[in-house]
């Protein structure tokens, strides 16, 4: 049968352009062929393994589509297309050429829908369509005679999708139901809306059980409050989204089998190409083209594709040996490092390529091991496994070679996953079918039986190798020092954090919740009342709409949404709130739902039975400025600027009901580092007097008396203080204080005249970072500005603003974390029972035993504010009290 390949050309060109980001290829002439190499070479693998009949790579046009029409949001979240990207296109329809394969483009669609449209006339014509894309909308096209064809990444298998695929993955009897489900689930990326809370699991539950989105909106009453009033909100958004999400099969666009027909390629021409590029190693791929084009391509498709010959496989094989205890602890012992991994409820010993699967009740039995400082720990998320041996009573000792740590310190915005790191730095395909056992040594661990119980095995014997080489990047990159000092030992402070975890107060979050809960009501009542409207749906942004627009006849400036109808968000509502009585009330009612929904209902149900504590989990590898993140629950996310919000503070109480709260802050350090960063003598000198900065600021900016500065004016300096450090434009800066474009401009301009220093310092990290590619940090944590010289004014102002911003809000996230370990080590040191409980970007909170209040306040605070000399003071505020809000 004929086999027609067709190419989602801008997926390729993406995953070419992250796959060379950390080390990109740049020819003799100085020019970035990343993008051009591995797309190309991606397209004569699949060529030559595959062995197509026909071909064709399609692109979406440069111009808006018909998704924009219906929604001018479409893809609003997404950055600016990098330049590289743009560049790529001309030289790739080069190459493209000269092996035959057509360029697909429609002006007004996607390449979704140009492949979609293609791929349903070839079905129905005896054609066998493989769809090459990664794309999850894909699926809603699978039939019988059409499949996604999903790469493999480095020399992976790849993985071909059809309707039996489908229905396993979705749990559906029909393909054509993905819409229904990508309905549901939206598109963050995209910014298709989808139902608010919705994910990929739920939606699929519904799908499965309801069969269509029309189905579900039938039987509203059979679903669960909170996710009946998700669709009632959400109704006015679903046609929308499925318009959105639906992939077009009918775009006037011809299929002509020959047009896609795939040649002998033009050798001469494409050697030329390859040389003018410099892509030696894609020449040596010519006479592997020469000789598959040497017979027909019908004739070589007779045989199913074989996509690993017996060379290759035998270098994808991974062998391990089955180890009995006492030989893998003194290997251990002998080599004074193992490799640990994760396993359900098992935790995978290795070294030397012999392993060892120990069940929970086997722990004890490796407490030497585990305590021994001198034997090294391998492995990924080591904090995990810490807590594991914690909790069962065996404690863990030594250095700890984390590899997502380090690759995270080494790449900050890249993946950190392991098989990716094992493909990348190993060529080790954790996923692939063929790697095998050696040998069983003895029946108390039989050989694991399935691919998926493999994959901890091979990851645990790949583990050494694979951190050796991470360590000797981080001392290639000078990095070296900030995973020794700083994030290794983070690791066991963390892990602490987490077992140890913080007591919530449930019937205070109870109680405030039924009072909350009453206030809604009252809100609720005061809105119908105004609106003269008993059933209204104050939680359905269609009927809010109807009211504000329709009904009040509210007129927002230029905030309109498809449909030609006025947004609803909080930022529409809260620019028209002067307009109308009900605006506000109904901004009130959403913010308390929202506190209600996010923080006091869940909370409790979070509350360990055993501890009656909240457990939160730290993740240390995500954010690419260095700092914390919080989840299960997000921790860092407890509200502290509105009044209702702050009083869920209020239930963080000590574990000893005679303990306290110690809460200590760091007091304006961002901008005490923008002071010592830029070396500008007037802002140092204010914070070394202890001035009130604003007010300092505000002085020199307006040419008063500093006792003269108005609450406005410091309001003004206080906002241009802040936003300096985060690069806000004249209109940003208008927006945020409601000034004229002209003022804003003239309040930068004074601004930088009053402290030349600053400009000097954003002037010099810009160019560093262009000349270099990075920013760093005090500690040099390294953050990479890859789009820093795009010609793209909109692409290069965000990249110039990260580089400006990155080195100050890393190293703000570095001093914390020191402080963290420096306070620790203290406190170990002197005998301090109390414990560090919650890190709050700025902020350590305390759990204090009685009688340790005093002390452990002096010791807070001399390390807090002596862990790093700068030119300016570091100064902490330390309160103390019977929660977390009295302690704030």
């Amino acid at each position: 049968m004929k086999r027609l390949f067709l190419i989602d050309g801008h997926a390729l060109i993406f995953r070419s352009y992250y796959a060379f980001i950390r080390r990109p290829m740049i020819n003799s002439k100085g020019v970035d062929t990343s993008i051009l190499f591995g797309f190309t070479k991606s397209l004569l693998e699949l060529i030559i393994k595959e062995k197509p009949t026909h071909l064709g790579v399609a692109f979406d046009p440069p111009a808006k589509t018909f998704r924009h029409e219906l929604f001018d949001s479409y893809k609003a979240n997404r950055s600016e297309t990098p330049e590289l990207i743009k560049e790529a296109l001309l030289p790739l329809s080069g190459i493209l050429e000269s092996i035959s394969v057509p360029v697909l483009m429609k002006e007004g669609y996607e390449a979704d829908d140009v492949i979609g449209t293609i791929a349903k006339k070839a079905g129905s014509e005896d054609f066998k369509v493989y769809m090459v894309t990664p794309d999850k909308d894909y699926g809603q096209l699978v039939s019988e005679n059409i499949f996604q064809y999903k790469p493999g990444r480095n020399g992976g298998e790849r993985d071909i999708i059809g309707p039996d695929q489908i229905r396993q993955i979705y749990g559906i009897k029909d393909p054509a139901s993905v819409v229904d489900i990508l309905t549901i689930w939206g598109d963050a990326s995209d910014n298709v809306p989808g139902i608010r809370g919705v994910g990929e699991v739920g939606s699929k539950k519904l799908i499965q059980k309801y069969g269509s989105v029309e189905n579900i909106y039938k039987h509203l009453d059979e679903l669960p409050e909170k996710l009946r009033s998700a669709f009632l909100e959400g109704e006015e958004q679903v046609s929308l989204s499925r318009k959105l999400v639906t992939i077009e099969t009918d775009v006037s666009i011809a299929f002509n089998p020959d047009d896609f027909r795939l040649e002998t390629p033009n050798f001469e021409r494409l050697k030329e190409l390859f040389n003018s590029y410099e892509f030696t190693s894609l020449n040596r791929t010519i006479p592997q083209l020469r000789e598959l084009f040497s017979v027909s391509v019908e004739e070589s498709v007779s045989k199913p594709a074989d996509n690993r010959d017996e060379e290759s496989g035998k270098s994808d094989i991974l062998s391990w040996i089955l180890s009995e205890r006492e030989e893998i602890i003194m290997e251990i012992k002998a080599k004074k490092e193992v490799a640990l991994v994760k396993q359900k409820d098992s935790l995978i010993f290795s070294v030397s390529g012999m392993v060892y699967p120990c069940k929970q009740r086997e722990f004890e039995l490796f407490r030497e091991i585990l305590q021994d400082p001198d034997i090294t720990k391998y492995g990924t998320d080591i904090k995990s496994i810490i807590e594991t041996l914690e909790r069962s009573g065996t404690g863990v000792r030594g250095y700890l070679a984390d590899a997502e740590l380090m690759h995270y310190i080494l790449m900050p915005e890249r993946a950190h996953k392991t098989e990716i790191l094992v493909l990348t730095y190993l060529g080790v395909n954790l996923l692939g079918e063929n790697q095998v056992v050696q040998k069983e040594l003895f029946d108390i661990t039989p050989e694991p039986s399935g691919q998926e119980d493999n994959v901890p095995f091979r990851e645990a014997v790949v583990m050494i190798p694979l951190c050796n080489i991470l360590l000797k990047e981080l001392d290639t990159s000078s990095q070296r020092e900030l995973y020794d000092k700083m994030e290794m030992p983070l690791i066991y402070i963390l892990a602490s954090m987490e077992i140890t975890g913080i007591k919530i107060d449930v019937g205070m979050l109870h109680e405030y919740a039924g009072k909350l809960t009453q206030e809604l009501s009252d809100i609720e009542n005061r809105i119908r009342d105004i609106a003269s409207d008993t059933q209204i749906n104050i939680s359905s942004p269609k009927q809010i709409g109807e009211l504000l627009y329709e009904k009040l006849s509210l007129t927002p400036k230029g905030k309109k949404s498809s449909g030609k109808k006025f947004s609803t968000d909080e930022e529409t509502l809260s620019e028209i709130s002067h307009l109308h009585p009900v605006v506000p009330l109904i901004l009130e009612f959403r913010n308390v739902k929202k506190l209600l929904s996010t923080y006091l209902e869940p909370l409790p149900g979070m509350v360990s039975p055993r501890t009656g504590k909240i457990h939160t989990t730290y993740n240390q590898a995500l954010t690419s400025t260095g700092r914390l993140s919080s989840v299960k629950p997000n921790l860092q996310n407890i509200p502290i600027r509105t009044e209702r919000g702050k009083e869920i503070r209020r239930a963080f109480i000590p574990s000893d009901p005679q303990g306290a709260i110690l809460s200590a802050d760091y007091s304006q350090i961002e901008l005490r580092l923008m002071a010592h960063m830029s070396g500008d003598r007037d802002f140092i000198a204010a914070f070394r007097e202890g001035k009130d900065i604003h007010a300092a600021t505000a002085a020199r900016i307006f040419g008063v008396p500093e006792e003269s500065v108005t609450r406005e004016q410091r309001n003004r300096a206080k906002v241009a203080n802040f936003g300096i450090i985060y690069g806000i434009s004249s209109f940003g800066l208008s927006q945020r204080l409601r000034i004229s474009r002209e003022e804003s401009r003239k309040l930068i301009k004074d601004y930088f005249s009053s402290y030349p220093g600053v400009q000097d310092y954003i002037d010099r990290t810009i160019e560093f970072a262009r000349k270099n590619g990075y920013v760093s940090t005090l500690y040099g944590r390294k953050r990479f500005i890859p789009d820093i010289s795009s010609k793209n004014q909109n692409v290069r102002g965000m990249a110039e603003r990260n580089a400006v911003n990155a080195p100050i809000q890393g190293s703000a996230a570095d001093i914390i974390k020191a402080a963290m370990i420096a306070v620790k080590q203290r406190s170990g040191r002197e005998g301090i029972r109390s414990e560090m409980v919650l890190q709050v970007h700025d902020e350590l909170l305390f759990d204090v035993v009685p009688g340790e209040s005093g002390i452990l306040s002096r010791i807070v605070r001399e390390e807090m504010e002596g862990v790093i000399q700068l030119s300016v003071p570091l100064t902490v505020e330390c309160n103390i009290g019977a929660n977390w809000l009295e302690a704030h």
